[in-house]
């Protein structure tokens, strides 16, 4: 008898050390929301959530990267916007003021002036789009992306193309690469060379004649059709970044759903539970007192 009761208590008392440290596990679910806090609690589901942060912070540069990439993929087209209006505004000042042939009238020379003043003033403000920074980055100038990519100075070499001639890449996610934006000497650079020659045939100081100009507006015609392109391939990236951040905008609401999965407790259910025990952990210190003192009991016969 007194062997039984032996046996009775120490399983009661096992028993109830067991309930208060699954109750001491219960609360600090309650207190901090989570399964776990240490690996050890559970080791594969916390293998499982360090693998998760990782594809997340992965997954948060990724998506950084795009985002810059749009902006750099938005001022782009802006900058070749203002740049094809400026052709055309070059193209109407040379149609309308670049006429006659040599030897020119004194109105003609004093028109042929007036729009060489003009197409200086738009060479200039192309070739200031084309030097277009963000941060500390020329957005036109390739894999030399600290050097302005057109030449400022006014002269032989104004507007010449000084940057690099690859194409800078952007990682959107694990292996895939986007050309943020063109070199300069893909679409603006031949733009701006096509105004600077344009203006060249104005001047009457180069004494051009009247069909050698509109040979000029032609072209320039023609530089501003190779923007209309670049708008387009501008574009067409653009549409591919947005849906590569679309993607990591749902795939990182998977991420989110999986490690609250593996993570998150349902508290409501946490704490029914916790009650639950708290009630039968009371019960048996009621039942293992009555054992105890039955033993006692025994052992004073």
């Amino acid at each position: 008898m007194r062997v039984t009761n032996a046996l009775q208590r120490d399983e009661a008392i096992r028993q109830i050390q067991n309930n208060l440290a699954r109750l001491a596990d219960l609360q600090r679910q309650v207190a901090t929301g989570k399964r776990f806090t240490r690996m050890e609690e559970d080791p594969v589901a916390a293998t499982q959530v360090l693998q998760i942060n990782r594809s997340s912070r992965a997954l948060s540069q990724y998506s950084k990267n795009a985002i810059a990439a749009q902006v750099r993929l938005g001022a782009e087209e802006a900058v070749v916007k203002q740049i094809e209006d400026l052709l055309r505004q070059g193209r109407d000042f040379a149609l309308s003021f670049g006429k006659g042939n040599p030897p020119y009238t004194s109105e003609q020379t004093a028109q042929r002036l007036t729009a060489t003043d003009q197409l200086n003033r738009l060479l200039d403000e192309a070739i200031s789009l084309g030097n277009t920074q963000i941060g500390n980055e020329y957005i036109l100038a390739g894999d030399r992306s600290t050097t302005p990519p057109f030449d400022p100075t006014v002269g032989a070499t104004q507007g010449n193309y000084q940057g690099g001639t690859q194409q800078r890449k952007i990682e959107m996610t694990d292996g895939v690469f986007i050309a943020a934006n063109h070199t300069g000497d893909q679409f603006v650079g031949p733009a701006i060379a096509a105004l600077k020659a344009l203006r060249d045939a104005v001047d009457p100081a180069n004494t051009q004649t009247e069909a050698q100009v509109q040979i000029e507006v032609a072209n320039v015609f023609d530089r501003g059709q190779g923007l209309i392109m670049s708008l387009a391939q501008t574009g067409t990236a653009g549409s591919q970044v947005a849906s590569i951040l679309r993607s990591h905008a749902s795939y990182r609401n998977d991420l989110e759903n999986l490690r609250s999965t593996l993570e998150d407790v349902p508290i409501e259910e946490v704490v029914a539970k916790s009650l639950s025990l708290q009630t039968t952990i009371a019960a048996s210190y009621s039942a293992t007192s009555r054992l105890l003192s039955l033993t006692l009991a025994d052992y004073l016969r």
